[in-house]
C-alpha cells in the first residue's frame, strides 16, 4: 500500500471515530463550525500532492490537523447553538438555565414544539409516531385532527401530514441528540386525536414509558414496536374491529379489553410471565375470552417480545 493512501486512510478513519462518538453522544460535536473550516481542506489535500517525502508529508498533515483542532477548540468555545439544529419554524421556546449558586453551572437545553392538523371530514386516519426514548402520553380527544406537544432537551421533532385516497395521514419523526452536562435527559411527548375517524396507529420506540388510552377512540389498528419499555394499552368498545401489534424487547406490558368485546391474544415469547384472567387458553400460545366471535366485534392482539411480564385484564 503506498503511504500516500495509508495517510489518507487514516484522515478518513480519525474523522469516522469522531462522527461516531459524537453520534453515541461521547461529546458534543458541532458540525456547523466544521463546515466553515472548509478550506483546511483544501490545505491538507494540497500538502498530499507536493513532491516531498512522506515523512515530511506527514508532519505538515499533522500540524494542519492540530491546528485545525485549536481553531474548533476556539470556536467552540463561544458557540451556544444545538449541536444538531439552533430553532426550527414550530419550536415554541428554547429556554437556557443557570444556576450561579451551584459549584458548577446547571446549564439546561429544553426545547418546545407544538404541532396541530386541523380536522376535516374523514372517515379514517392514521398516524406514525417515530419515538425514542421518553415518556409518550395520548391524551383525551381533541377537536384538531391531531395535535402534538413535545418537550425534549436531546430531541427536535419534524411534523408532516399527506391527505389521500384512505384519508389523512399524520408523521412524526424525532431526530438528533446533544449532550449535557448533567446528562438530565426529557423527553416528553403529548399526543391527542379526534374522536370522529377511525385511526390506524403506529409507534416506533426505544427505552421508553408510552400510556395509550384508545378508550375514546375508535381505532381499528394499533403497532408498537419498541425495546426495552413499559406499555399500558387500553382499548375501548370502539364498534369496529381491532387488530394489535407488540414487538418488544424485554417489557412491561399491561392492556385492559372491555368485557363487552370479544379478544384473542396470539403470545410468542419465551420466559415470559403472563396474567390472563377472565380468558381461556385454546393451545400453545393462544388464549381467548368465552364464546369468541360470536360478539359484533372482536379485539385481536399479537405479542412477540423477549423476556417480559405481560397482563391482559378486562374491565
Amino acid at each position: 500500500m503506498k503511504n500516500k493512501n495509508l495517510i489518507t486512510g487514516l484522515l478518513i478513519i480519525f474523522v469516522g471515530v469522531v462522527a461516531l462518538l459524537a453520534a453515541l453522544n461521547v461529546f458534543e460535536f458541532h458540525w456547523t463550525i466544521v463546515l466553515r473550516l472548509w478550506p483546511l481542506m483544501l490545505i491538507m489535500f494540497g500538502i498530499t500532492l507536493l513532491p516531498l517525502n512522506d515523512y515530511l508529508k506527514g508532519g505538515l498533515l499533522l500540524l494542519s490537523l492540530m491546528a485545525g483542532c485549536f481553531l474548533y477548540h476556539v470556536e467552540a468555545k463561544d458557540y451556544h447553538g444545538n449541536a444538531i439544529t439552533r430553532f426550527c419554524h414550530n419550536v415554541k421556546s428554547w429556554s437556557i438555565n443557570e444556576d450561579e449558586d451551584e459549584e458548577e453551572a446547571d446549564i439546561e437545553y429544553v426545547m418546545e414544539q407544538y404541532f396541530a392538523e386541523p380536522y376535516e371530514e374523514a372517515e379514517t386516519a392514521s398516524i406514525d409516531i417515530d419515538f425514542g426514548a421518553g415518556n409518550l402520553v395520548l391524551k383525551a380527544p381533541c377537536a384538531e385532527l391531531a395535535t402534538v406537544d413535545a418537550n425534549s432537551n436531546f430531541v427536535k421533532y419534524n411534523f408532516r401530514s399527506e391527505r389521500g385516497d384512505k384519508g389523512p395521514s399524520i408523521f412524526v419523526e424525532g431526530e438528533g441528540h446533544t449532550k449535557h452536562i448533567k446528562k438530565k435527559n426529557e423527553n416528553d411527548l403529548d399526543v391527542a386525536l379526534c374522536a370522529k375517524p377511525v385511526w390506524n396507529f403506529v409507534l416506533d420506540m426505544g427505552a421508553a414509558n408510552a400510556d395509550l388510552d384508545f378508550s375514546p377512540y375508535k381505532v381499528s389498528y394499533v403497532e408498537v414496536n419498541g425495546g426495552a419499555c413499559n406499555l399500558d394499552l387500553k382499548l375501548g368498545d370502539s364498534g369496529c374491529n381491532t387488530r394489535v401489534e407488540i414487538n418488544t424487547g424485554a417489557s412491561d406490558i399491561d392492556i385492559q379489553v372491555p368485557v363487552g368485546v370479544d379478544c384473542e391474544v396470539n403470545m410468542d415469547s419465551a420466559l415470559t410471565g403472563k396474567d390472563l384472567p377472565g380468558f381461556e387458553k385454546v393451545e400453545r400460545g393462544l388464549w381467548r375470552t368465552p364464546g369468541f366471535g360470536q360478539g359484533a366485534y372482536q379485539t385481536v392482539i399479537n405479542i412477540d417480545c423477549a423476556v417480559s411480564n405481560i397482563s391482559v385484564v378486562r374491565y
